[in-house]
């Protein structure tokens, strides 16, 4: 029986989904296909790529992330991204992957990027797994957008924040979703950051539950009370991906005829 993720965007919310994926290999459930949205697409196509879900987690735990400050105006967005492109491609030269191609990955991959050009989604299915890391996760007004054979790309959660109809598409038997976002907080944004992305948020909304639909397991970690782009709360959000995959773990492994074991530390 074959297990697809789908990994959906919110910023800081979706580290959740380390903890999830730390949960899926202690316990021997394999993943059969990926497909991500902002962070989930991130971390989605960095596992995809063959990148221990620990080795991820050291990474972006310990990276000094106030170096992705490069300002952009002008740009389409307060920062330029070639920082946060920079990130991602430190950890995938570390592992020689800095070249790798969508096409070429151990574990098939989808991202979700949207074109303002065309105004339609773009999901990425070939081609270098760092610009889709790099597209997918440009927040519309946060980072610029990337320019991409006529293309002009933003992350995909403007159209399809929670992609859970690609592995369906793909035809996994059994489709696990792992829902980061928050529902409308009615509190006053405290700055231009929360701003562009309380509105990003509020569009995400609608198309997220109806692409539920779609999934035959739906993984809700209490992250709902964490701003977005709280970088002081990565490791609460880890930790409560953890604890939603563990209550679940039984209902999850029936749901896809599996028996529960732990795997033997790795050597």
């Amino acid at each position: 029986m074959t297990i697809g993720l789908a990994l959906g965007g919110g910023a800081v919310r979706g580290l959740a989904h380390i903890g999830v994926l730390k949960v899926l290999k202690r316990h021997g459930i394999p993943v059969d296909f990926i497909a991500g949205t902002s962070i989930g697409g991130a971390i989605g196509g960095l596992v995809a790529a063959g990148i221990n879900i620990e080795e991820i987690e050291e990474f972006i735990l310990s990276y000094p992330w106030y170096k992705l400050v490069d300002i952009g105006v002008g740009k389409g967005g307060i920062m330029a991204g070639n920082r946060l492109r920079g990130a991602f491609m430190e950890l995938l030269q570390e592992k020689g992957l800095g070249d790798v191609r969508i096409e070429e990955l151990p574990v098939p991959f989808r991202a979700v990027s949207v074109d303002l050009v065309k105004g339609e989604p773009y999901i990425w299915e070939r081609g270098k797994l760092i610009l889709a890391i790099r597209a997918t996760t440009s927040i519309p007004g946060v980072f610029a957008p990337v320019s991409h054979e006529g293309m002009v790309l933003v992350d995909g959660g403007v159209l399809n924040n929670l992609p859970a109809d690609l592995p369906r598409k793909a035809g996994v038997d059994v489709v696990v979703a792992v829902d980061v976002e928050r529902e409308h907080e009615e509190r006053e944004p405290r700055n231009m950051l929360e701003v562009l992305y309380r509105s990003y948020s509020i569009m995400t909304v609608a198309l997220r539950r109806t692409n539920l639909r779609y999934a035959d397991f739906v993984l809700r970690p209490e992250v709902g009370h964490i701003l977005s782009l709280d970088v002081t709360k990565m490791q609460e959000c880890i930790q409560a991906g953890e604890k939603e995959a563990e209550e679940h773990l039984t209902a999850l492994l029936a749901r896809c005829g599996r028996e529960t074991r732990v795997c033997e530390p790795c050597d």
